[in-house]
């Protein structure tokens, strides 16, 4: 039987939460770096230099995603070893920033083809 999660204490597998954030971020990092090939693709098959440029930038940023992702790794880790609050609100903002920029990218890189 589960312990609720209001009760204070160590949590019931610490190794979980971090896992489980490890894996988020990795999977976003590589839905980045996915969209930046595309981009790149679109740009390489229409031969537009200029549309490789979006991909490019969003590749790096899914590379950037992915070593925030390990740094909140350690972060989350601790602080659940530790029985401390986890958050990470500038972190998350920062990839929601870069979603839409990839979107918006995305959809200006889209709209420009014949």
């Amino acid at each position: 039987m589960s312990r609720p999660a209001s009760l204070p204490g160590a949590p019931l597998d610490p190794g979980l939460q971090p896992e489980r954030t490890r894996m988020a971020w990795s999977r976003t990092s590589l839905a980045f770096v996915a969209n930046g090939a595309l981009l790149v693709h679109a740009g390489h098959v229409q031969d537009r230099w200029w549309f490789m440029l979006p991909g490019c930038a969003v590749m790096a940023a899914g590379l950037t995603v992915y070593v925030v992702g390990l740094l909140r790794h350690r972060q989350v880790d601790r602080a659940v070893r530790a029985g401390d609050a986890v958050c990470g609100d500038r972190a998350v903002r920062a990839t929601l920033l870069t979603a839409v920029s990839v979107c918006v990218l995305a959809g200006v890189v889209l709209l420009g083809r014949p």
